[in-house]
């Protein structure tokens, strides 16, 4: 190794630079005896879910390799021999993750989250309720590695960034499958398949299609004319701090709210819940308000006294119903299905909250043959 430079920032972007020419020219990686490849190859497979245990472990890794004194497990200045590990993260590491395009904690560090943050050291009882449970372990494991097996931290922090410029060249260069000739039923199944993803972010999904298809119905339906669908950036704050309502929104020539939809994924519908929508619901004029989700029901009939009481008390027709029968009904009523999937596929390309994973999970769902 060449001399280490004389702040955390140069290490950062040294090693940046020699994990960048390994990757670039497909060299052979450091030697790592086995556990600790597949630590690392964990923690880069869920850098996405885990992006705080990330930000945390390159922080450590950055701080051995400028202190070799320092014993990283120790990450508060309250202990007893311990360093600032948030501080070097907000001030160094967090930025440099976020300036390379790496998933990065967007409050500012991986101590922000209470499973990391916890006055208690990195050792391997270490009780933080991070999960899942393999990301936990590969992240003790490679810090007590480090300082107690002698363990490389140059090796290590070179194989996760060549793992996350791999990672980051792949996204990037992802294209997502439009498949073109699907029936209504086949592009349901498709669909409601990559929404019961059990990956992170996965419950965002349902709200991308509704707002999909409610893009094409806009276009055609007369009962929406001289109606907007507002985007969905504009619902980036909680509901008790807006005046909408939902998740996806209509108004109308005058932009009064006109229809409102609450997504909810995995989650059953309930009069609790009923209830709870008709407390937002009530101080607006919106007409006909959704509330549809990914959880299989058998039947919807118990609400109806939940929906008779709301159309007598506020005059609002409210619905309840699962997502895949509502995209069901609507793909009927279009003219073109592959603008759904057209729409479908970029709400995803453009949502942030969409991580690669997702991305990926949708294009073998669609290159599957059907069972």
């Amino acid at each position: 190794m060449s001399q280490t430079p004389e702040n955390e920032q140069g290490i950062l972007v040294e090693f940046y630079q020699r994990a960048l020419a390994l990757y670039q020219n497909n060299e052979t990686l450091p030697e790592m005896v086995s556990p600790y490849r597949e630590h690392c190859q964990t923690i880069i497979e869920n850098q996405e879910r885990n992006r705080a245990v990330l930000a945390v472990l390159v922080t450590l890794l950055v701080k051995k390799l400028h202190s070799p004194e320092q014993d990283i497990r120790y990450h508060q200045v309250q202990m007893a021999g311990g360093f600032s590990g948030r501080g070097l993260d907000e001030r160094v590491v967090t930025p440099f993750l976020r300036d390379q395009q790496f998933p990065y904690m967007k409050a500012g560090s991986g101590w922000l989250t209470r499973s990391l943050e916890q006055q208690q050291p990195y050792d391997l009882n270490y009780p933080g309720n991070i999960s899942p449970t393999a990301t936990k372990d590969a992240f003790l494991a490679l810090v007590n590695g480090v300082q107690r097996q002698d363990l490389s931290a140059e090796n290590i922090l070179l194989v996760i960034l060549v793992g996350l410029i791999r990672f980051r060249d792949k996204s990037t260069n992802l294209i997502l499958s439009k498949p073109v000739n699907l029936s209504v039923s086949e592009i349901v199944d498709k669909v409601s398949r990559h929404h019961d993803s059990q990956l992170q972010g996965a419950a965002r999904l349902p709200v991308l299609a509704i707002h999909a298809i409610l893009t094409i119905l806009l276009q055609e339906a007369g009962r929406y004319n001289n109606c907007s669908l507002l985007p969905l950036e504009h619902h980036v704050a909680s509901d008790a701090r807006t005046d909408l309502i939902g998740d996806v929104h209509i108004v109308d020539a005058q932009a009064v709210l006109f229809e409102g939809y609450e997504i909810k994924h995995k989650i059953p519908i309930t009069s609790e819940l009923i209830q709870a929508s008709f407390d937002k619901l009530q101080r607006t004029p919106v007409k006909r308000f959704y509330i549809l989700t990914t959880y299989s029901h058998h039947s919807y009939s118990e609400f109806d006294s939940d929906i008779s009481r709301i159309a007598q008390i506020h005059g609002c027709q409210l619905i309840v119903n699962g997502v895949d029968r509502t995209l069901m009904y609507y793909l009927r009523l279009i003219r073109d299905t592959s603008a759904f999937i057209n729409m479908y596929v970029s709400n995803m390309e453009t949502d942030p909250a969409i991580s690669f994973q997702l991305k990926d999970a949708w294009n073998q769902i669609v290159e599957k043959q059907s069972d």
